[in-house]
């Protein structure tokens, strides 16, 4: 049995634009006018796709600094609590052998651990000292409650623990903000889509239906991509 013969696409786009020339003037203009307006958008479309995908990376690659950034600002802070940690215990320790000095009633053994208080010790040991009502009689209380007690690690734990919790919530905008130009990504997908299957329908009702719906598309993920913080790819330090 002889099989068909195939007609070659050469003769097909031939055929297709002589029959189109046959057609009134009116509707080879629109037909003109439509194909023009699947060119553009899907020109636009590839372009804001290339963009969108590209700030998705950027702020997934800023995320991922962010997070690194906060996690070792954690860890440093951690190793200034520890720090802190061992310095209140060594400003413990003294002042409980000068307490216990301070009972025996041995002026040596005070002179020798008051010389070695800390000096960020010292001020709150002289303020709980003065507030001893009569001479020879310990104040009320130990000198760690004073508000003259404050070690320096203390703030430095703080500062990084807040500039810690600072990069975290960055990390999660980046986040947020690479997921919003991922969403972009399949907006300029989908207009693409419609736009690029618009060119293959011969129906001009279905065709301008699907144009338009490209087109919505289009204006509403343009102005959701410039509603979206840029990153251009330049760190200022």
């Amino acid at each position: 049995m002889d099989t068909p013969a195939t007609v070659p696409p050469e003769l097909k786009k031939e055929i297709a634009d002589a029959l189109l020339h046959l057609r009134p003037a009116h509707e080879r203009r629109r037909e003109y006018v439509l194909e023009l307006l699947a060119t553009v958008l899907l020109a636009l479309a590839t372009v804001g796709s290339a963009w969108t995908a590209y700030q998705s990376t950027r702020w997934s690659g800023d995320q991922s600094f962010q997070y690194s950034k906060a996690n070792a600002l954690r860890a440093e802070s951690v190793r200034a609590s520890t720090t802190m940690a061992l310095l209140v215990e060594i400003d413990t320790s003294l002042f409980e052998s000068w307490a216990d000095a301070w009972t025996d009633g041995d002026s040596q053994r005070l002179d020798f651990y008051e010389r070695r208080f800390r000096e960020e010790f010292r001020p709150a040991f002289e303020a709980w000292r003065a507030e001893a009502t009569r001479p020879g009689e310990a104040p009320e209380g130990t000198p760690f409650t004073r508000p003259e007690y404050h070690p320096a690690t203390l703030d430095k734990s703080r500062e990084l623990a807040a500039e810690a919790e600072k990069a975290f919530e960055q990390a999660r905008q980046s986040n947020q903000n690479g997921d919003n130009f991922t969403f972009c990504v399949v907006l300029f997908a989908s207009v693409l889509f419609f736009a690029g299957v618009s060119t293959k329908l011969l129906h001009p009702s279905l065709k301008i239906a699907l144009l338009a719906l490209a087109g919505v598309m289009m204006v509403v993920a343009t102005l959701y991509m410039f509603s979206l913080p840029q990153n251009i790819g330049f760190r200022i330090q």
